[in-house]
């Protein structure tokens, strides 16, 4: 049984939803991205809306486990108005199926964008949420380290944080500071072939495979095929189990999974 602990459903298919599920994923973290048009309040409040009152259930009604992640993506940062969203967030948590603050993290890497970040970071720190943060797709390596400075300067411990869209190059520092590191298995982040070789050379301690399902030319079974691939390579079931599932599932709270 695999949890992906991020995926865009509007975009996926009702048989996509079901070949997840033969493939083995069982459980699933939707995400609040940067779809959210306009990029004002109204428009992030009938995003969140949608992928709570609309995926969710459909998710479900399909046969997943299904959470959600809510946050102000920096791509949609509202010019005016941040701070009534965030003022509204914590209703969303109640219910349960609120489990972290997410997609937050830095686009062009300004000040604007690292002052909502924070802000957003603070608010998880208040209500007790983890957090997912994204390593910009421009610029990686630089951002990246930008980004982790940010995050140092945050009142939520790094144990409650996943750095989502992690590379050869920038995996090692994310876990060195105490991060969780995700390894997003998509044509656009990083191959099955490279992520398996990262998961064999580092070991699986807070490391997280993801896919971003539905972000775009996306592939639904990456998570099925890291894992065939990791026990092809000789790594044990624990192991496989660990990148797949358990990590996830420990850092945003779903024990019932482990």
């Amino acid at each position: 049984m695999f949890f992906d602990p991020r995926i865009h459903p509007a975009t996926l298919t009702d048989q996509d939803l079901e070949t997840l599920q033969i493939f083995g994923v069982r459980a699933v973290l939707a995400v609040a991205d940067a779809t959210a048009h306009p990029a004002t309040p109204e428009g992030l409040f009938a995003h969140f809306d949608e992928l709570l009152g609309t995926q969710l259930p459909r998710l479900e009604r399909s046969g997943l486990r299904a959470w959600a992640a809510l946050g102000v993506h920096p791509r949609v940062l509202p010019h005016r108005g941040l701070g009534q969203v965030l003022e509204a967030l914590p209703g969303y948590f109640k219910g349960g199926k609120v489990l972290a603050l997410g997609q937050l993290g830095l686009s062009k890497g300004d000040e604007r964008e690292e002052e909502a970040l924070l802000e957003q970071l603070a608010l998880a720190h208040q209500f007790n949420r983890p957090a997912i943060v994204s390593a910009p797709g421009m610029e990686k390596e630089r951002l990246t380290r930008k980004l982790l400075a940010v995050l140092q300067r945050s009142e939520l411990e790094a144990g409650r944080i996943l750095v989502d869209g992690a590379v050869g190059k920038t995996v090692r520092i994310i876990r060195e500071l105490g991060f969780y590191a995700g390894l997003t298995l998509h044509p656009d982040h990083l191959t099955v072939e490279k992520a398996v070789a990262l998961v064999r050379a580092l070991g699986p301690e807070r490391l997280v495979l993801d896919t971003a399902g539905g972000d775009g030319a996306s592939d639904i079974l990456a998570l099925g095929r890291a894992a065939h691939r990791l026990a092809k390579g000789g790594l044990s079931a624990k192991v496989v189990r660990r990148v797949t599932r358990d990590n996830a599932a420990t850092l945003f709270g779903v024990q019932q999974l482990v």
